[in-house]
């Protein structure tokens, strides 16, 4: 067995990662604390998506024929290229969405710890909080939103 094979072997029959701190000399802090299951998870997601990648590019029938190139209208053959530009509005309206979304996540956390924050930690999320409105108010009043 090679020693990958053997580390492997060696992690999944014990109890800690001792064994792994020792085998590659590694301190304590981050392989006993929560970042720990994150990297394997990371690892694993990595190792995972190359190897369905590489599998279907492996497996895959490579058999090229104009009508599986031709462009798809509903069935119907295209009244004209398919790769005519459009308007940027549609771009700017996911962008927007994107942001409010990513910053609404934010309010996911806080709403959990709210009893439990002291006077500067509530503060600092009603500022963000108006940040976003005031945002928010901006996009209305530009006009960003709308498609017309």
């Amino acid at each position: 067995m090679t020693s990958s094979i053997l580390l492997l072997k060696n992690y999944f029959h014990s109890n800690d990662l001792l064994f792994f701190n020792e085998y590659f000399h590694l301190n304590n802090s981050l392989f006993y604390s929560e970042y720990s299951v994150i990297l394997i998870f990371l690892f694993v997601a990595v190792l995972l998506s190359v190897v369905i990648v590489a599998l279907s590019y492996i497996l895959a029938v490579q058999n090229p024929e104009t009508e599986k190139l031709s462009t798809y209208e509903c069935g119907f053959e295209p009244y004209e290229d398919a790769r005519h530009t459009f308007d940027v509005k549609f771009y700017l309206v996911a962008i927007l969405f994107i942001v409010f979304d990513i910053e609404t996540m934010f309010l996911i956390p806080w709403t959990n710890v709210l009893g439990q924050l002291d006077i500067v930690g509530f503060w600092s999320m009603i500022d963000f909080m108006f940040e976003l409105g005031i945002g928010y108010i901006y996009i209305y009043c530009v006009g960003a939103l709308d498609i017309n």
